[in-house]
């Protein structure tokens, strides 16, 4: 078969972008011929429809009226509306033909372009094609989507997010949103949890990384805690943040903070809040993030894959509120590095039950006001601290902690089983 995956960007570090990679290669090795389609491409190939990305100018003047402030009449916004989703289906039949099936991330269940899911919609109808609409996050879950300005936005929000269709088999990737899903659209779904190619070689200190510590300054026997998450305002990287300061007070290594994940463009005033607290931690905090690409190249400077930035660390944070999954916790278990987590839903759910052992910042996060950040007790960051600390001095113990968490990942979480589920899924629409 001829497969399309279809979302906003393709070839990025953001999770869905990592997740449609995996797919692309089990479904590759199944025998298929998998191509991208998406607004905006970095280090990957595939074909452009330009309207596709969040950040084209039309699509963000439309999400500002239809979720900020409606700024003219509801008759003159739906006419707009209408006329981009028209451009976009235009350009989808023009550049998608002889196509069998098309796997579609998130444009059906995150309102970040809206006529992109109408225009979608529309397309698949006409040419009676078959989607696997795979929902990594949906709107529901973001504030951000919490105040639609006019009726018609919500109309949308109502049919297309995600629509309701014979031709479509969604997927959910945990069993919340799985049970949400069936609450609020009484839509069933099938779990695809996200995986990780654990039979590829680790992620180890070579010829071409080998420089990669020096370049941010950091000596080889300092200690380097990676955060790889984007910078947004659910990774809650300020729990991160203050961890690391408490880990600071209990060894005598020079201790660095590494966050290679970019600041999204709506998270600017997020962003500036982070550096903000940075010049007051008590080690060096490093935004590497312009460094980083999904995979390394040379081209006027130097740039490393994120799989440098784990193979250069020595601790990893996962410190979010909310995951759809968590992209970055299974490469940290890939990676064979210690672990500490805010134990966000679903990785109480779905994660957590696996039997992992990583060290817990606990469940519970407290808004500051004033700072305008989250923060944990400082009793758990404290013990939490203290349980690093011990795990590091016991190189044997740790040892055979991140080797049991290897292994786990890999009976559970791996391409193996995505391929099994991916055959189910397929079987399931008749192809």
């Amino acid at each position: 078969m001829k497969i399309a995956l279809v979302h906003f960007r393709a070839g990025f570090t953001d999770g869905v972008s990592l997740e449609m990679e995996k797919w692309k290669k089990v479904l590759e090795e199944m025998g298929h011929e998998v191509i991208y389609v998406a607004g905006e491409f970095d280090q990957a190939g595939g074909i452009q429809i330009r309207f596709l990305s969040m950040n084209d100018a039309t699509n963000l003047q439309i999400h500002k009226n239809a979720f900020e402030k409606l700024t003219v009449s509801e008759r003159t916004f739906q006419e707009m509306f209408e006329n981009y989703a028209g451009r976009i289906e235009a350009e989808l039949r023009e550049k998608l033909a002889k196509l069998d099936l098309l796997i579609v991330n998130n444009i059906f269940s995150l309102g970040f372009n809206l006529a992109a899911a109408v225009a979608l919609a529309n397309f698949v109808r006409e040419k009676n094609l078959k989607v696997i609409a795979h929902h990594h996050d949906f709107y529901w879950e973001r504030e951000r989507y919490s105040t639609p300005q006019c009726e018609y936005v919500k109309r949308i929000l109502e049919e297309y997010f995600p629509p309701k269709d014979e031709l479509i088999l969604h997927v959910t990737i945990n069993r919340l949103a799985q049970e949400e899903l069936r609450r609020r659209k009484n839509i069933d779904s099938v779990v695809v949890p996200n995986v990780f190619d654990f039979n590829q070689p680790a992620w180890r200190i070579d010829e071409y990384n080998r420089d990669l510590r020096s370049s941010l300054d950091i000596f080889e026997d300092d200690l380097v805690v990676l955060h790889a998450t984007r910078i947004v305002p659910r990774k809650a990287i300020e729990i991160a943040m203050d961890f690391v300061a408490c880990l600071n007070e209990k060894v005598e290594k020079k201790v660095h903070f590494v966050l290679a994940g970019f600041p999204e463009t709506e998270s600017q005033e997020y962003y500036r809040k982070i550096l903000k607290k940075a010049e007051s931690m008590p080690y060096e905090t490093h935004f590497a993030f312009e460094m980083v690409r999904s995979e390394r190249f040379v081209n006027d400077r130097k740039y490393y894959s994120l799989w440098d930035m784990y193979a250069i660390c020595d601790v990893i944070t996962y410190t979010s509120l909310l995951e759809g999954w968590g992209n970055q916790l299974i490469e940290a278990v890939f990676a064979r590095k210690p672990l500490v987590v805010f134990e966000y839903p679903v990785y109480k759910s779905d994660i957590a039950p696996l039997g992992f052992q990583f060290i817990s910042l606990g469940d519970t996060a407290h808004y500051d006001e004033n700072e305008g950040l989250y923060r944990v007790d400082v009793q758990r960051l404290d013990d939490a601290a203290e349980r690093l600390k011990e795990l590091l001095c016991d190189p044997k113990r740790l040892s055979e902690i991140v080797e049991k968490n290897f292994q786990i990942g890999r009976t559970h979480l791996s391409l193996e089983s995505l391929k099994l589920l991916l055959k189910n899924i397929l079987r399931r629409i008749g192809c």
